[in-house]
């Protein structure tokens, strides 16, 4: 009775271990090459504030492995995580504006509401690529996608604002100072000033951070950002400093 119940257990040993051999989807390389795969995927939407995010883990990616499934299909659940506060505010700019609200909500577009979204995605496990159907705006994932983008797209509006007491106090790399003065000479000129536009980026420098130039840049390539005004504080700024510099659009 001892050896059949030995043998039993033993039996069922093996079974289990080319059960899980025989149904997991994927090993722990290709689940950490999907979770580096998604954060590119969110990174080449070029969101500044999705960025800054995910370099600061105020947003993170994991992929869980789900068993292969009867119709051979494997899948995978892909879970973001957000930071509550930045729910929180994207929220609470939007409530300021519930005419975009609608408006979003009528193209699918919506501001995620709770930190943890969660979506089961098939994937084909030799490219390790996400099936077609489940990156549709209308599937799980897709959605999650587009409603991760929203809320930075929304942050970025905000974030980008200048106050009239504003004050930036990380330097400006050589790099990125050149970079803008580059800008500058390619767009304005001055008659009485050699060095305005030197005096135009170490003005702007003084009071915009890199990250939040980076924002301003991100929205002014976004048509919507413009009907929302969210570039006006940057935009007197930029006309004050260049009255200053005695700088002037070329002819």
């Amino acid at each position: 009775m001892r050896n059949l119940i030995l043998y039993g257990l033993a039996f069922s040993s093996i079974f289990a271990l080319t059960s899980n051999s025989a149904y997991a989807c994927l090993d722990d390389k290709s689940i950490q090459q999907l979770v580096a795969s998604e954060k590119a995927y969110l990174i080449s939407r070029s969101v500044a504030t999705m960025t800054d995010a995910i370099e600061d883990k105020l947003l993170s990616v994991q992929v869980q492995p789900a068993i292969k499934q009867l119709d051979d299909t494997c899948k995978v659940v892909i879970t973001y995580t957000l930071a509550s506060e930045d729910i929180t505010e994207a929220n609470q700019l939007m409530n300021a504006n519930p005419a975009k609200r609608i408006m979003l909500a009528g193209q699918g577009y919506e501001l995620p509401s709770q930190p943890t979204l969660a979506a089961t995605a098939g994937v084909e496990p030799k490219t390790l690529s996400i099936q077609p159907k489940d990156i549709l705006q209308s599937a799980a994932l897709g959605k999650n996608r587009a409603s991760v983008e929203l809320l930075y797209a929304t942050l970025a509006q905000s974030r980008a604002a200048i106050s009239a007491n504003s004050k930036n106090i990380e330097p400006w790399s050589a790099s990125l100072l050149e970079q803008e003065r580059n800008l500058c000479e390619s767009q304005y000129t001055s008659d009485s000033n050699p060095n305005a536009c030197t005096c135009k980026t170490d003005a702007m420098s003084k009071k915009i951070s890199p990250r939040q130039l980076n924002y301003i840049k991100y929205l002014a390539n976004d048509p919507y950002a413009s009907a929302t005004g969210a570039l006006s504080s940057y935009k007197d700024l930029s006309e004050q400093i260049n009255f200053e510099c005695k700088l002037k659009k070329h002819g």
